[in-house]
């Protein structure tokens, strides 16, 4: 077993765990921010792995820990802020909205909705929101929005909200600034147009708390697996010392 080779791949899933973490913490206060979590194989995976070709006493010696393959979000809802703006609405559930961007779709549970100079209805990014046909144009004048996604204006119906839903959400690929690309995640196989909150703010699901208690574990986690290392070097070196006074 090689203990520079081993404590080598945690150092890397440290920083990996860092990089998530720092992602974490610095969108704390992004609305509908959606927290991201590694990937971790189970030991006993590994295991099952390493005995693939090795029989006995050898499967131990041949475990090797295996890098963290990435990381995924929590879809996990967060909590709901009273505003009262009749153009803040959050989708009910698990439901995301479709926005166009200059590199294509993208999902959002930001609904802080307001009408850009062109006439288009936009998000917080001042991206075009998705309706069912496509862009919602609007005039210079108030509107409102129904809880069935209905944006009306001057008495009438002028489009619907588009809203998404995913059976797999957590596969969402992070865009920064709670946009979210489809990546590997699956649309649902039986999508409902989920109903809208009027008047509120879906917070961040990141809790500061966790992620500190979580950043200090990987801190001297990282630290450890240093010291081991150092520890080896110093052994090895001591070892071709004395092999040289040979």
């Amino acid at each position: 077993m090689d203990v520079a080779a081993i404590a080598g791949v945690g150092m890397q899933d440290d920083l990996l765990r860092l990089d998530t973490i720092s992602q974490n913490i610095a969108n704390v206060l992004t609305p509908g921010y959606k927290k991201q979590v590694v990937l971790e194989s189970a030991f006993q995976v590994q295991m099952q792995a390493a005995s693939a070709g090795a029989h006995g006493t050898q499967v131990l010696a041949s475990v090797t820990p295996r890098p963290l393959s990435g990381s995924r979000i929590d879809p996990a809802a967060g909590l709901l802020l009273y505003t009262g703006a009749p153009q803040d609405v959050v989708v009910e559930g698990n439901g995301f909205f479709e926005v166009a961007t200059p590199n294509g779709v993208a999902y959002t549970r930001q609904g802080s909705l307001h009408v850009d100079v062109q006439g288009r209805l936009v998000g917080t990014q001042n991206l075009p929101i998705m309706g069912a046909g496509g862009e919602i144009s609007l005039a210079n004048a108030p509107f409102t929005i129904a809880v069935n996604g209905d944006v009306e204006q001057g008495g009438r119906v002028v489009a619907n909200l588009k809203r998404v839903s995913f059976d797999s959400a957590g596969e969402l690929g992070a865009l920064g600034q709670g946009l979210y690309a489809q990546g590997g995640a699956r649309f649902a196989d039986s999508p409902r147009e989920e109903n809208l909150r009027i008047g509120f703010q879906e917070s961040s699901n990141v809790s500061s708390a966790q992620e500190m208690v979580k950043l200090t574990e990987t801190v001297r986690h990282f630290e450890a697996l240093q010291k081991i290392v150092q520890g080896y070097d110093d052994s090895l070196e001591k070892t071709i010392r004395k092999l040289g006074d040979f």
